[in-house]
């Protein structure tokens, strides 16, 4: 296919230029293109170390590594890493110590941005999600770049965790799979972020992946969340000693809201809620509180049915309150 210059992609519609570094992406899979540049951008993880030193300071927001339990032998690592706001991306290049190529899902807006002449220094592995082809590709790209001796840092949660009640979300198995494939060790990786913009991070010990069946993967996933899970509640527990995390009583009536507006302020090329409940992973098999409340959102209030909604708790109320001011607004419209 013929590529196009800097000046032709700056003239392409958003989804022709998606369309075009999808089909870039396939034709180097199916010409099973080597992945070039590998040595070069180890040798320059040292400038990319201080060009996120520089972002720190023009952003605002600080790094600290609490523990790093990880080793570094003969095998590849896939750092697997907890996704929680907008510069764990560079919490984790810090954390890493060492070049590893970033899977990307959904760039978007990104493929117009200049910070793409600092991700290529990187090493980016970008996928569109919504298509099948594009996520087999990105999977095999990726155990292509740990059989050749780099690493990968991955965030299997697929999206920001905006929720309220879950310490990690539910993982893709895609890191367990391109682990094992790619003869790789996986580094758990946790990271979390204070209303102040400081990121705290642990590094766990190296899991091995030489007896993991790709059958098991789904359970292999699961208990890689534990781990996760375990990693971050020991930052919380850090972040408790150091500045106090207060008590459930004290928060605000607003509390829901202003935990994610203080995520969502720094959201940049088009990551809205709606792409992070589109990316996220979706457990079929577990029913959501919405769920499990929105025919609520229909029922006429009376004395019958009264106690469904005096046994709903502050938060549930708010979050039905919010479905139904919405759905009216839909229907206006």
């Amino acid at each position: 296919m013929d590529k196009k210059n800097w000046l032709e992609k700056r003239k392409m519609t958003l989804e022709e230029l998606k369309s075009y570094y999808r089909e870039l992406r396939r034709v180097a899979y199916e010409n099973n293109e080597p992945i070039k540049g590998t040595e070069l951008r180890k040798k320059l993880h040292g400038l990319v170390h201080q060009i996120v030193n520089i972002e720190k300071i023009l952003e605002g927001f600080s790094v600290e590594v609490l523990s790093d339990e990880s080793t570094k032998g003969e095998r590849p690592r896939v750092y697997a890493v907890t996704h929680v706001a907008r510069f764990d991306i560079e919490a984790a290049i810090q954390a890493a110590k060492e070049n590893a190529y970033f899977v990307w899902g959904d760039p978007g807006e990104l493929y117009r941005s200049p910070e793409m002449i600092f991700l290529n220094m990187i090493g980016m592995i970008f996928v569109d999600t919504d298509d099948k082809m594009d996520r087999h590709i990105s999977l095999e790209t990726m155990v292509k770049v740990l059989k050749q001796g780099s690493n990968v840092i991955i965030f299997p949660e697929g999206a920001w965790n905006i929720t309220e009640n879950e310490v990690v979300m539910k993982l893709f198995t895609g890191v367990i799979e391109g682990a094992i494939r790619g003869e790789a060790d996986i580094v758990p990786m946790a990271i979390e972020r204070d209303q102040n913009n400081r990121y705290y991070v642990k590094v766990g010990k190296n899991i091995d992946t030489s007896t993991m069946s790709l059958d098991n993967k789904r359970e292999e996933a699961d208990n890689l969340r534990d781990t996760l899970a375990t990693l971050k509640w020991e930052i919380w527990e850090h972040m408790e000693e150091k500045e106090g995390l207060g008590e459930r009583g004290e928060l605000s009536a607003n509390a829901s809201e202003e935990f994610l507006n203080s995520i969502m302020k720094d959201s940049d090329n088009g990551y809205t809620v709606e792409e992070i409940e589109r990316t996220r992973f979706i457990d079929r098999h577990v029913t959501s509180p919405d769920e499990v409340f929105a025919h609520l959102v229909d029922i006429k209030r009376n004395e019958n049915n009264a106690f469904l909604f005096e046994n709903m708790t502050r938060q549930e109320r708010q979050r039905q309150g919010r479905v139904l001011i919405k759905r009216r607004q839909n229907d206006i419209l």
